[in-house]
């Protein structure tokens, strides 16, 4: 307690400046002061004389509560817990610091503006000679007070002084911020700090040091329990210490990235220091991004590799060999699978469309060839029971995503099963007409007449009407045929008989139908019925109308135009005058 005290007497004289006993006078200031206050021309205003008395203020109040702090801990005679009131005193001395670090700032930016500063600026000198001592023995004091975590105990045991510890860590690194400063104020105020420095630089290199030493430990605990949770799942201790492991190996990473900066302000390499973080977090910041770091980097994953390996190496080979074994048998049984389903399907002659039979076959492929998958990823040491959990949540996710997607395939199940059409037919739906060129359980491919593709969702189909012109062997052709009123019937049935009996695509069964079937408004109208194959529907249709108009042209039997007749009634115009 005695250094504390004399450090305490130092800051208060430096504090009050020519007030206080043993310390010179303005007329007594040494040579480099007078120059310095002969150089300056610009009296303060009173808005910054009133800023540095208040800044002097605050550092009063602050020194004085060091001071009660201070003999309540040297006597014993606090009413509350000596941790308590050491936390209080702690915490006073970080906010006086920072405050006096303020105070010499304000005084050195005013004194470079020119302006007349008086007894600040010997104030300000004197504390900053004297603040790299009071942080130090600030510094060590918390140092002492640091515990280590011992994972041994219960977690609520160890948040508690995980609590305490990161509090005190945090408040060192805070400490050698303020202690670097001072470095580069004693610059402003031609104060010689090459001692001090020197022993920043060490403080630093050590604290440093502690601290990668510490994020080794909070990872290699981490590692540890992880794995304990793996072998003890149902463990809710287990499990409470590996989170909060994780929590101390985020605090302690980022407590140590805080210090870098003050680190690469002292010229002390942190290269290795910024390898371990991205290493322990994953995360790549700015500083990342240098030569050094990242040859570091490359340099220790290429070592971790290479020892993996000369480790490992052997039986690594052994299972991927097994991996690509497996693949390969199971791959090759799918095609004979898929092969022998599809003799089966030949020899039984079963009647099962194109799209039923596309899915046995590859649904039995896909489903020997994910056996052999699940069968090789067991043999590398996956875990099966997690792949398939976490399958199911995803095809459950999948599942809602796609909900059109799903319907189109419910659609196609109910196309499978009922078999309205199959590949090859000509149909008609909703939207589209042609001929079935492809179909799977989402969507059918038509080709039109005139060679367009078109992809229908088989949602579409189903919800429609579905024609299917070729689902039938034979199909009627209906032609009408339109005869003036003066043509002979008798004969007009029998050409057209003659014509259909002529042309062998038309079948002979059912017969054909040649009849009157309507008196119109300028024809008889004479319909002609034949059956065909459905191949030959349109073929024959066209040429059924060559033929009978080339015949009826020789026969002299004509197609009337529509006709009608117009009636033109004369009335004399004398006969209205007359009456």
């Amino acid at each position: 307690m005695h250094r504390f005290a004399l450090i305490l007497i130092a800051i208060a004289a430096l504090i009050f400046g020519p007030a206080y006993p043993g310390y010179a006078q303005s007329g007594d200031q040494p040579a480099e002061l007078q120059v310095a206050a002969a150089k300056t021309s610009k009296p303060l205003s009173a808005e910054s004389a009133a800023k540095l008395e208040t800044k002097l203020s605050d550092l009063q109040t602050g020194l004085a509560e060091i001071r009660r702090l201070d003999n309540l801990l040297s006597r014993k005679s606090s009413i509350l817990p000596v941790e308590v009131t050491a936390a209080r005193l702690d915490q006073v001395w970080a906010v006086t610091l920072a405050n006096a670090v303020s105070y010499a700032t304000a005084v050195a930016d005013l004194r470079d503006q020119n302006f007349e500063v008086g007894t600040h600026y010997e104030s300000a000198t004197n504390f900053i000679k004297e603040l790299p001592t009071a942080v130090q023995t600030a510094i060590d004091r918390r140092a002492r007070r640091l515990i280590l975590p011992d994972t041994s105990k219960s977690a609520a045991e160890q948040a508690q002084i995980d609590a305490r510890f990161f509090a005190d860590y945090n408040a060192i690194i805070s400490d050698l911020k303020t202690l670097v400063s001072s470095l580069a104020l004693a610059e402003r105020f031609n104060i010689d700090s090459s001692a001090e420095a020197a022993i920043l630089r060490s403080k630093m290199q050590n604290f440093a040091s502690n601290a990668s030493v510490y994020l080794d430990i909070a990872q290699r605990d981490v590692t540890g329990l992880r794995a304990a949770v793996a072998a003890m799942p149902e463990d809710k201790e287990l499990a409470a210490k590996l989170k909060l492991a994780i929590s101390r190996t985020k605090r302690s990473a980022s407590a140590l990235e805080s210090l870098l900066p003050q680190l690469t302000a002292l010229n002390i390499p942190t290269t290795q220091l910024t390898q371990q973080l991205v290493t322990a977090t994953g995360t790549i910041s700015a500083r990342a991004f240098n030569l050094d770091v990242i040859s570091g980097l490359l340099g220790s994953a290429l070592n971790n590799s290479m020892d993996w390996l000369l480790s490992n190496g052997s039986d690594f080979l052994l299972q991927l060999l097994g991996f690509v074994l497996i693949i390969f048998i199971f791959y090759k049984l799918a095609g004979l699978v898929q092969r022998g389903i599809e003799r089966a399907l030949n020899k039984s002659g079963a009647n099962v469309s194109q799209l039923l039979r596309r899915m046995i076959l590859s649904s039995s492929r896909n489903l020997v060839i994910a056996l052999g998958v699940l069968i090789a990823l067991a043999q590398i040491g996956v875990s099966l029971g997690p792949l398939l959990a976490g399958l199911g949540i995803a095809g459950f996710i999948i599942g809602f995503a796609l909900q059109d997607s799903l319907s189109n395939f419910a659609s196609g199940m109910m196309i499978l099963f009922y078999r309205p059409f199959d590949v090859g037919d000509m149909i008609e739906v909703t939207s589209a007409s042609g001929t079935v060129s492809h179909m799977s359980l989402v969507n059918t491919t038509i080709l039109t007449v005139d060679n367009k593709s078109l992809v229908v969702p088989n949602n579409i189909i189903w919800q429609g009407i579905i024609t299917n012109v070729t689902a039938r062997r034979s199909r009627r052709i209906d032609l009408v045929f339109g005869v003036g009123y003066d043509a002979d019937l008798e004969q007009v049935e029998k050409l057209l008989l003659d014509i259909v009996e002529a042309d062998e695509r038309i079948l002979k069964s059912p017969e054909p139908v040649i009849k009157v079937g309507s008196l119109g408004e300028s024809a008889v109208n004479m319909i002609c019925r034949p059956w065909v194959k459905t191949a030959d529907y349109w073929n024959v249709a066209w040429d059924l109308n060559k033929t009978v108009k080339q015949t009826f042209d020789r026969e002299g039997i004509s197609f009337p135009f529509p006709q009608r007749d117009i009636h033109i009634y004369q009335h004399d115009m004398a006969d209205d005058r007359d009456k």
